[in-house]
């Protein structure tokens, strides 16, 4: 699923999880509006149930032109140096009515707290009329959240430095210290993703060194320079290892994957690969180039379609 329907998803998520809560507290809010005599109870009323509330910063009302109606209340102070103020300029404004009241904006990062939140606004209502708006600013570390799992199968192209893209055609590869050892590397570097217990290995081809990432130790990296990646007594650093049932990569695919490395490390002098990175548990090529632009896809989509797209 793409990134953005995955955000969207859970945007509904929570939506569904909020509004009900706030419909009923939008409806205390028109209640006291329309009866109180100042506004102090409306500040008491939010105030009563940010005690209760564990994932918002801060609540507020506005009436229905922008301007701000009660304090800013938070679990422990009520702030009126905040009423009257005029936020009819926010994103969230103008969007929630009678028929659509509830809304709840994109991510963004707190002025306050300096964490990522999310607004949500729910309309005050008075016999159909929209007389307000209840908001809340939400942190998002607080917040129920469903936990997606965000696919990396899908093709994505991403563009580098411009300066560089300009001036591509002035410059020419140089015949790095690994190009002239690249069997051996891709060699070595197939033994370490198919018997050795690695299942994550970027090739840097113009500065002639790897990194690589093993099952026993996923969260530190290895760095190997080239003197290192073209022994095989690398291969005495990393005890054997059975191939993970769940790898999505077999064996073939992984010298086809080096093999084309290798053409488009010399595909020309203008345009070529600088690394290549190749993980055998999500199955993902990455991929950059001399015009610091970057493909990141799947193997099966990179080896079906390379004759078409890098040949």
């Amino acid at each position: 699923m793409q990134i953005s329907a995955l955000i969207n998803k859970q945007k509904e998520f929570l939506s569904y999880e909020l509004e009900g809560g706030f419909r009923q507290l939008s409806q205390q809010c028109a209640h006291t509006m329309v009866s109180a005599r100042s506004f102090n109870d409306l500040d008491d009323l939010l105030h009563s149930h940010m005690k209760k509330c564990k994932y918002a910063n801060l609540t507020y009302v506005l009436d229905c032109s922008g301007v701000q109606l009660s304090s800013n209340v938070d679990r422990t102070q009520i702030l009126t140096d905040f009423q009257g103020q005029d936020l009819s300029a926010r994103p969230f404004f103008n969007k929630v009515d009678v028929e659509h009241p509830f809304y709840l904006s994109d991510a963004y990062i707190s002025g306050v707290t300096l964490k990522p939140c999310i607004s949500a606004v729910h309309a005050i209502c008075y016999d159909d009329v929209l007389i307000g708006m209840l908001v809340f600013d939400l942190e998002l570390q607080k917040l129920p959240l469903l936990e997606p799992k965000i696919g990396s199968n899908d093709f994505r192209q991403i563009k580098g430095d411009p300066e560089i893209r300009s001036n591509l055609f002035n410059q020419n590869r140089v015949q790095s210290a690994m190009d002239q050892s690249i069997d051996t590397v891709h060699n070595i570097s197939a033994e370490l993703l198919c018997e050795l217990g690695v299942f994550h290995i970027k090739l840097h081809y113009a500065s002639s060194r790897a990194t690589i990432w093993t099952y026993d130790d996923p969260y530190n990296y290895k760095l190997h320079v080239l003197d290192e990646i073209i022994s095989p007594n690398i291969c005495l650093l990393y005890p054997k290892k059975s191939y993970p049932s769940t790898a999505k990569v077999s064996h073939e695919q992984i010298r086809k994957v080096l093999d084309h490395f290798k053409k488009m490390r010399f595909m020309d002098e203008n345009l070529y690969l600088k690394t290549g990175s190749l993980n055998i548990m999500n199955g993902i090529v990455g991929l950059s180039f001399s015009c610091d632009g970057s493909h990141y896809l799947s193997v099966e989509e990179f080896l079906a379609n390379f004759d078409k797209i890098y040949a």
